[in-house]
């Protein structure tokens, strides 16, 4: 079981959640409605092999809720002082979906700080088809269910297919008990300033050109995020990039985590 760590920085508390291992340092940024315990199945494959470090975003999980602060930027500053607090000079960063654009600012930004860079699945063209079904998911969801049953049902049938592990760690992190009744621990208010605020397309292109160390592009070859075409001109953007395809739909850290421990571990070496 991972530990429990928190750190303060501008009055929001960000929980993280640590791994022991014997390998490099490696921050996990999830993606926009999930937590930092999103990443146990990958955790599971590493096997210690590498020390991991997997923040709840601001606004969800455990971490605070300001009503403000919400831009790439804050992102960004908030990973580092994770890293800063558990004294992290170099980490691998290994971003899903909004972890990953996330983590592309961070290698662009502070070079000296990231060791290797892996994106799982994030695409910096705007709103691709299914960002936009992730948009309507997140906005439109229920607020509240009666009990585990019902949200079960619901978690079951937006996001089918998935082994009961998964549906479990959802039910435990991703939702909170409130008198009786479950309800999302990510903040409505904090996902739509989050919506709202992504950076301009060009914007993140540049970022993905200035970034140096190697990086490994991850695409669900049933995503309906990060299409073939993009996720190979990311490639050929990058000053030492290369591109692993796998079976899987936009969570490639749920459906193939085994894979994906297996390439960061040897990315990180």
């Amino acid at each position: 079981m991972p530990e429990r760590g928190a750190v303060t920085r501008g009055g929001t508390e960000l929980v993280y959640w640590t791994w022991p291992g014997v390998g490099p340092p490696t921050l996990l940024l999830h993606g926009i409605g999930n937590y930092g315990r999103y990443w146990d199945l990958f955790a599971d494959a590493v096997s210690r092999r590498l020390t991991l470090v997997a923040p709840d975003a601001r606004g969800h999980g455990e971490s605070g809720r300001p009503k403000d602060g919400y831009a790439p930027a804050d992102f960004t500053a908030d990973a580092l002082a994770v890293l800063d607090a558990l004294r992290i000079e170099r980490a691998v960063v290994v971003g899903h979906s909004m972890g990953g654009l996330h983590s592309i600012n961070l290698a662009a930004r502070y070079p000296e700080r990231v060791r290797a860079l892996v994106i799982v699945d994030a695409s910096p063209d705007p709103l691709p088809a299914g960002a936009e079904r992730a948009q309507r998911l997140l906005t439109g969801r229920p607020a509240r269910f009666r009990d585990r049953v019902e949200a079960r049902a619901y978690l079951e049938r937006t996001s089918p297919g998935y082994p009961d592990a998964v549906y479990e760690n959802r039910l435990a992190f991703a939702l909170r008990d409130e008198n009786g009744e479950l309800v999302w621990r990510s903040d409505p208010a904090a996902l739509e300033r989050i919506m709202s605020g992504r950076m301009p397309t060009e914007d993140r292109w540049d970022a993905l050109a200035k970034i140096a160390s190697p990086t490994l592009v991850v695409r669900g070859t049933r995503s309906n995020v990060l299409s073939e075409d993009v996720a190979h001109e990311m490639v050929r953007s990058l000053a030492d990039g290369r591109l692993m395809e796998l079976d899987a739909g936009h969570n490639v850290p749920l459906d193939r985590p085994r894979e994906l421990a297996d390439a960061t571990v040897v990315l990180a070496k």
